[in-house]
């Protein structure tokens, strides 16, 4: 079981990484965390329990620097989301100074041909207890090197609860923060953690089963931690897949505070604004955003992005995302096609005294294709360009 709940975990931490790569540091932050953890499960798997001498060679000692880093990114994931800020500064890099050491200790192994690196897994396959005879490290031992591993990330789960408890003391700071978004990811936080020392406990008492005991004792007495860690591995998982606007961290608008109700407008092209938010801090960014769509029409760009409301507002990209997501309560897939069919249907109505084609009017509108602005107008409007003109206005004549 722990086998497939590691690769469920590195599938997700892979999509995490790929799809916000660019407009989200902190969840890439969070997604390397999870993929660093599962592959440190999936080395345990294959190490104690797998048959395969090629995975296990491909797998053990060569990524172990990189687990020096799990514990960084979860810091930075905390930080970033507590400080609604994105990316590192300079003085950040320090913390990759082990897991620097740690490769310059197993260069001489890295560079070994991987017929030996076989050869030593099929050892450890056939008596994991000659893992005490092997030198992975020129600088430190296997003992010191699953040590300090653990305490290491140990020390930034802890580092990262005080930050989280620092936090929640600040009570005028949450003021700028929607107070939905500050609760679940408040929550997720606390879960977070709470879960990753949990998952230290787990490894440190395989560690202690691989120094003290032998193989087949870790393989018997080792069954229920694993089962759990892999539990634990399904939690991180439902965190993000359940309740994706943690990934949206906690937005802090450091303007005056809307204290009371406000409405927003309902605009002719958008019908996608809730009628009445109350106490939202981000109200005015969400009124600028609309505006945005109205006057300039971004939306027509083949090519328009979140990133592009981003630059435009010059705000932080998950506040796009939490207007988007929980004000307009839509997502920006769905916005951008209903803002582009509406856009078509204004255009559709003033073509009557022109011959331009509905292929014309769909380019104009942002569409990359024929076939996605049919699809995407019979999904908004129940029927397609055809008939929704037959219905407006039976003389037109386009040229389809």
């Amino acid at each position: 079981m722990l086998l497939y709940l590691s690769l469920m975990l590195i599938l997700l931490a892979i999509i995490l990484i790929i799809y916000n790569w660019k407009p989200n540091k902190n969840a890439v932050f969070i997604g390397l965390f999870f993929f660093l953890v599962a592959i440190y499960g999936l080395t345990h798997f294959l190490a104690v329990y797998g048959k395969s001498a090629f995975w296990l060679a491909l797998f053990y000692n060569n990524i172990s620097p990189f687990m020096l880093l799990s514990g960084p990114f979860l810091y930075f994931y905390v930080r970033g989301t507590l400080k609604d800020r994105q990316g590192l500064k300079p003085k950040d890099y320090l913390h990759f100074i082990p897991a620097v050491i740690h490769l310059i200790g197993i260069f001489p192994y890295l560079v070994t041909p991987f017929c030996y690196k076989k050869e030593v897994a099929q050892l450890m396959i056939d008596n994991f207890d000659n893992i005490k005879l092997i030198k992975f490290n020129i600088f430190f031992s296997y003992k010191f090197n699953f040590v300090f591993r653990l305490s290491l990330l140990f020390i930034y789960a802890i580092y990262s609860g005080i930050l989280l408890w620092k936090f929640s003391k600040k009570k005028n700071n949450h003021l700028h923060i929607p107070e939905k978004q500050l609760k679940i990811t408040y929550i997720w936080l606390v879960s977070l953690i709470s879960l990753v020392l949990f998952l230290v406990l787990n490894f440190i008492i395989l560690t202690a089963y691989l120094i003290f005991y032998s193989s087949d004792q870790l393989r018997q007495n080792t069954l229920i931690i694993n089962l759990s860690t892999g539990m634990s591995f399904v939690f991180l998982a439902i965190g993000v897949l359940f309740f994706p606007e943690i990934l949206y961290g906690m937005p802090n608008h450091k303007s005056d505070i809307v204290k009371t109700k406000r409405k927003i407008k309902q605009s002719k092209s958008v019908d996608v604004v809730p009628v009445e938010i109350e106490n939202d801090p981000f109200i005015e960014l969400a009124d600028k955003i609309k505006s945005y769509f109205e006057i300039e029409k971004p939306f027509i760009n083949p090519n328009f992005s979140i990133s592009d409301i981003s630059l435009k507002m010059e705000v932080p990209q998950n506040h796009v995302s939490y207007c988007i997501n929980s004000i307009f309560n839509t997502k920006f897939s769905k916005l951008k096609m209903e803002l582009r069919i509406e856009y078509t249907k204004q255009l559709l109505q003033e073509s009557k005294h022109s011959s331009i084609t509905i292929d014309g009017i769909a380019q104009m509108s942002g569409f990359s294709s024929r076939s996605n602005f049919y699809s995407a107008f019979k999904v908004v409007t129940g029927e397609t360009p055809s008939d929704y003109l037959n219905t407006i206005d039976n003389d037109v004549e386009v040229i389809n």
